[in-house]
């Protein structure tokens, strides 16, 4: 077991396998934050349950790697731990100009209307909408280059929106 900076039991995830909720939180920040970590230790994983989260996140990132890697990043509201917080990434020219990632660090389940800065995609009018993954839908951008989604984010947990021509 490998602890941070000596602080014991209370610094590690390990094993693993015992703290699954945790670990994926960890990679899915990183990975939605558009991180390029250099992951060191002995292992990724301990089991099958974190070896699938290694691969889940590793598929996603590769899936979304042009706006992760290429574009800017909009900071929509910043952590307090009270609320939702998060960002938007952005690639007015890649194949997903748009990426909101939202993170919700209550223990209950929270739904919000998050007011997105489209100006910053490059998308003007309609664009294609998909939330978690979910098949896209076309949703119309406002006059102030904005739109306005109603979002149910899980406690605990995270909500990912592509935005596409």
């Amino acid at each position: 077991s490998s602890d941070l900076h000596g602080g014991g039991a209370a610094a590690t995830i390990e094993p693993l396998r015992e703290h699954l909720p945790h670990y994926e939180a960890r990679f899915a920040n990183l990975i939605g934050y558009g991180v390029q970590a250099c992951f060191r230790g002995p292992r990724l994983y301990d089991s099958e349950e974190t070896k699938a989260i290694v691969k889940k996140w590793v598929s996603f990132y590769k899936q979304h790697r042009d706006v992760l890697d290429n574009g800017e990043i909009i900071h929509l509201r910043r952590p307090s731990g009270r609320d939702w917080d998060g960002i938007l990434h952005t690639n007015p020219l890649g194949k997903e100009q748009g990426m909101l990632c939202i993170y919700n660090p209550l223990n209950e389940e929270m739904t919000r209307s998050i007011r997105v800065p489209m100006h910053y995609t490059g998308l003007r009018g309609n664009c294609r909408v998909s939330i978690d993954g979910n098949e896209p839908t076309a949703m119309e951008i406002d006059g102030t280059q904005h739109m306005t989604l109603l979002l149910k984010i899980p406690a605990q947990g995270r909500s990912y929106v592509v935005f596409q021509k």
